[in-house]
């Protein structure tokens, strides 16, 4: 992580030079001194052009090392082909803080990475940090501070925004509902995200921060600074590049089921942050959490004309979480007062027959300062119509529901209306800045829901990290990926390495014949289950080699025979070197418990329905550790199996705390030993007596 003072330098820099800026101006110059003067920048500018001059009023240098001084920032705005010099030149007259915003880098051709690899070589032998290649700069509204050639709407919020594209720098005041400061990463090929998440996080001018992520380098170091930035503010993440095109091709269970994007969709969850799938979502988000600064809990109150409208509003309040509040005793006093006897009054309340009793305006205010007073209710939904002309508009609450929200600002309302006029009542609805408007109930709904789950769930969450101690059976595992090769290993080795773990496999022996197959099914005890023992043979169902439930020396003999002509002929090259012997277990509960190292995050543990069909039902859950216990139980508890397991049916319970020890146990093994790149146990038996693992596999890096 970038310093704080290191951080001011990139975000309030007190000196920047602008090199290979233009001498055009005006109209699509893209002059990024001109944009700088326009913002109202107070710090010293320092332009530099080869052909020197002056520029809009500045003297213009024809190197930088020929500056007065060393400027906190430099802004290269220069084509791609100048960029490796005037870098070269800023490191040696000691410039810390470079932002290059020219492309054609590592998103270009071959010599596009050569110059990039040159420029990082030499920017990391001086010490000098860049945000880029490929960046629209850095805004800083606080500061009249804009290091960037582009001009665009620039609407101040108190959002903070760290993007890696132009198009959340220029289009910020729609999707991210104005900006505070800003960054734009680019290609993230030095300044990342987690170099600048804690300092945002800590930024007492802001409310809430957005991400936007195309690519992530270094994933266990970002949720670091997320889990720390999470605590202090709410964090939106819109992650795109989301397609199966992206996911990882991977061999084992594990690995098919990890694919790319249900990992960062993990990262994300353990971090607290709050992921959105589209822009509406985003902009909704930063609008809720830029108005209100809490929620007391889910319980909804709905104001509406409309009785078909209230039941979509429920509809949507339950799809999103939340709950429609049970109104209290002088709440519905004064609802009998207003109503007729025959009139519903409740919660969702359709206000129409109060207000042709007593007037619309009257009863509006009457009803919604009881919601607003109401300690049962937590937020509000007020439904309006927009469906008049303006000058004939008798039912336009929208200066009444401002007000009343303006009195109450520690209980959020978020509205809705139904009409051609709704553009001209979102803008009437949000000009106090103390009401939110959203184009549908569902996106109220939607964004509600966000804001009880940051303030009320997030921010109560013990956020300690845990760190897992070296399991007393490391020296053995070493020992043993020590003595093997670099692939799948050999079965035996994978269940020492597992028993070595705290983690039981049914009892087994491995034979290399079928006489010594006879003499070690003896030992064991009939029945007993026989598989092909194969590095290559990844699935061994699928040709025939694993045969359960074999009760005595001639069947077995007759089995093992059977299974290799099977394997022989399905695939005639693979090499094996013998069989397992294993005690046959009659029909438990199946799990899954696996990891896959993912390029980002490093080991992603899986568990779930075991079993040939675990593919086919995809009942599985992630986690990236190391994982508390509480997250290891919420990790159980998202499949569907778990409720097998809790006893559904008349099921007999699982042991909860043994199979809490086994995950434990497994995120040891692969935080301590990085070469494991894929590890699956299925399946992991459950019997209401013992859990214990009859099948496993591991694959190195």
């Amino acid at each position: 992580m970038l310093s704080f003072n290191e951080y001011k330098q990139l975000t309030e820099p007190e000196s920047v030079a602008l090199i290979g800026v233009t001498s055009r101006t005006g109209k699509g110059s893209n002059n990024p001194l001109e944009v700088l003067l326009e913002w109202g920048y107070q710090g010293k500018i320092y332009p530099v052009n080869r052909r020197g001059g002056a520029i809009l009023g500045h003297l213009a240098y024809t190197s930088v090392l020929d500056l007065p001084e060393i400027p906190d920032l430099a802004f290269i705005c220069a084509p791609r082909d100048a960029v490796p010099e005037l870098f070269s030149q800023c490191a040696e007259k000691g410039i810390k803080f470079v932002v290059i915003t020219a492309q054609g880098f590592f998103d270009g051709d071959e010599q596009g990475k050569l110059m990039q690899e040159a420029i990082l070589n030499t920017a990391a032998s001086l010490g000098v940090r860049i945000l880029g290649p490929n960046t629209l700069g850095v805004i800083n509204n606080f500061n009249h501070f804009c290091a960037s050639f582009m001009r665009f709407i620039n609407t101040t919020s108190t959002t903070g925004i760290l993007c890696q594209s132009g198009v959340f720098v220029v289009g910020a005041a729609h999707i991210c509902n104005g900006i505070g400061l800003l960054i734009d990463t680019g290609n993230t090929t030095d300044i990342e995200f987690a170099d600048l998440l804690g300092h945002l996080a800590r930024d007492t001018r802001l409310k809430v921060i957005n991400i936007h992520m195309e690519s992530l380098r270094n994933g266990q170091k970002f949720m670091q600074a997320a889990k720390d930035a999470a605590v202090l503010k709410p964090v939106i993440i819109y992650k795109t590049g989301t397609s199966p095109a992206g996911s990882i091709v991977a061999s084992s269970h594990t690995g098919s089921l990890a694919g790319e994007d249900e990992v960062f969709d993990t990262a994300f969850k353990q971090c607290d942050l709050l992921r959105v799938q589209d822009i509406e979502e985003m902009n909704d988000l930063n609008k809720i959490f830029s108005t209100f600064h809490n929620i007391n809990g889910k319980r909804v109150g709905v104001v509406s004309i409309s009785g078909g409208a209230n039941i979509i509003a429920a509809d949507a309040c339950c799809r999103y979480g939340l709950e429609m509040a049970q109104l209290s005793k002088p709440t519905i006093d004064l609802l009998n007062e207003l109503f007729p006897e025959w009139a519903h009054q409740g919660n969702p309340i359709d206000m129409w027959p109060a207000g042709m009793f007593h007037g619309y305006h009257h009863s509006y205010r009457l009803i919604l300062e009881a919601f607003m007073a109401d300690p049962q209710i937590d937020s509000v939904i007020c439904i309006t119509s927009s469906f008049l002309d303006e000058e004939g508009d008798f039912l336009d609450t929208t200066e009444l529901i401002r007000e009343v929200a303006g009195k109450n600002p520690e209980k959020p309302i978020v509205t809705w209306t139904y009409g051609g006029r709704f553009q001209d009542y979102a803008h009437k609805f949000e000009q106090d800045k103390n009401v939110v408007y959203y184009y549908s109930i569902d996106r109220a709904a939607r964004a509600l829901s966000a804001l009880y789950q940051y303030h009320q769930v997030i921010k109560k969450k013990d956020s300690r990290t845990v760190s897992l101690p070296e399991h007393p059976g490391q020296t053995t595992v070493e020992k043993l990926l020590n003595d093997t090769v670099k692939d799948n290993l050999e079965q035996s080795v994978v269940y020492k390495i597992l028993e070595s773990y705290g983690i039981p496999m049914a009892r087994w022996a491995k034979a290399e014949n079928i006489d010594e197959a006879i003499l070690l099914a003896e030992k064991i005890g009939y029945p007993v289950a026989i598989k092909v023992s194969s590095r290559e043979i990844i699935h061994k169902s699928d040709v025939g080699g694993v045969r359960l439930n074999i009760c005595n020396p001639q069947q077995l003999k007759d089995t093992y025979q059977d299974m290799f002509r099977n394997i022989n002929c399905k695939w005639p090259e693979a090499k094996t070197d013998g069989v397992i012997i294993q005690e046959y277990l009659h029909r438990g509960t199946e799990l899954l418990l696996g990891s896959k190292k993912d390029p980002q995050f490093g080991p992603v543990l899986a568990f779930g329905a075991g079993g040939i069909y675990t593919e086919v039902l995809k009942d599985v859950s992630l986690g990236i550790p190391p994982l508390t216990s509480k997250e290891i139980i919420n990790m159980i508890e998202k499949t569907k199996v778990s409720q097998i397991l809790a006893g559904a049916r008349g099921m007999p319970k699982a042991d909860f705390d043994v199979l809490i020890n086994y995950i434990t146990y497994l995120s040891q093994l692969v935080l301590a030993n990085p070469s494991i790149a894929e590890l699956d146990i299925n399946p992991l038996m459950v019997y209401n007596d013992r859990i214990i693992a009859l099948d496993a596999r591991i694959t190195l890096v």
